[in-house]
């Protein structure tokens, strides 16, 4: 798998500036347990590995309300500590996603959370490139912004 997939730098990506610290954002992103808290559509955390988030590490959660609730688990593609993280969701019964979320400096101290996110098998793989990015905006806005929100309450506590 690239280090750099390509969808990371499309213009359709979501992007998200929060006043917490790119220390503090990445602080959630490395908690696995906090996953299924900004994460739309888990309902729960069932385990973490503890080496999460180093490559081949996975988290095991479940989707969707009791009682239609799926297991599912997704697995570290690639993660540079503070910068990136690409994730691989096995996404049933829609098929399997990758992840990529890019984290980044603001001149007032503050963070900008990249998030894109494309199908990798069918039946969604089969849409084009732009028209699978554009489907998941609503959703990856709000997980950007549940992201932020949890770094700038927990840096807040700290304080």
């Amino acid at each position: 798998m690239s280090e750099d997939p390509d969808e990371s730098r499309h213009p359709l990506i979501v992007r998200r500036d929060t006043s917490a610290s790119r220390r503090q954002v990445w602080d959630i992103i490395a908690d696995g347990w906090t996953y299924s808290q900004w994460v739309v559509g888990n309902s729960r955390m069932r385990a973490v590995d503890p080496n999460w988030p180093q490559p081949g590490s996975v988290i095991h959660h479940s989707v969707g309300v009791w009682p239609l609730v799926i297991n599912d688990s997704t697995r570290v593609d690639v993660c540079v500590p503070m910068n990136k993280l690409v994730l691989i969701a096995k996404g049933r019964p829609l098929g399997a996603a990758r992840i990529t979320l890019r984290l980044s400096d603001l001149d007032d101290g503050g963070c900008r959370i990249e998030m894109s996110e494309v199908p990798l098998s069918p039946p969604l793989s089969w849409l084009p490139r732009a028209a699978a990015l554009a489907a998941v905006i609503p959703r990856n806005r709000e997980t950007t912004w549940r992201l932020g929100v949890i770094a700038e309450r927990r840096g807040s506590d700290q304080d």
